[in-house]
């Protein structure tokens, strides 16, 4: 019983420690740098943008085939760095330095919306 209690109360402190919105928002944004560096596209589409984006993208084309053809296809070496996180709610915003090796770097902003607990990627915008 001890050992079940024990187990109980490690896993609810885990659950609770080192979890804020704005962290979470953050390890988001680096999944999409990170899927985005290896071009996983089935990551990004499946689950890194946000199911309005991914409708969107598909009225033209499916999400991995658009995303191929884009400018993220085309990106050498990207990287992200974050800049400013701004979390209201299920909504947040973060404003980053893009760059890769063959394309001028831009600050752009990223909006963000938690959906099923997750964030997820509604938008980028160059400033």
């Amino acid at each position: 019983m001890r050992i079940l209690i024990v187990v109980l109360t490690c896993g609810l402190l885990a659950a609770g420690c080192g979890r804020s919105p704005e962290r979470d928002v953050r390890r988001a944004l680096e999944g999409f740098a990170e899927a985005t560096a290896a071009k996983d596209y089935q990551r990004l589409c499946d689950d890194i943008f946000s199911a309005e984006l991914v409708e969107q993208v598909r009225k033209t084309l499916p999400c991995e085939v658009a995303l191929q053809r884009s400018s993220l296809g085309d990106a050498k070496d990207p990287k992200l760095e974050i800049r400013r996180i701004k979390v209201d709610g299920d909504r947040a915003s973060a404003v980053v330095t893009s760059t890769a090796a063959n394309q001028p770097s831009s600050e752009d902003t990223v909006v963000l919306v938690r959906q099923d607990g997750e964030w997820r990627i509604q938008s980028l915008s160059s400033s």
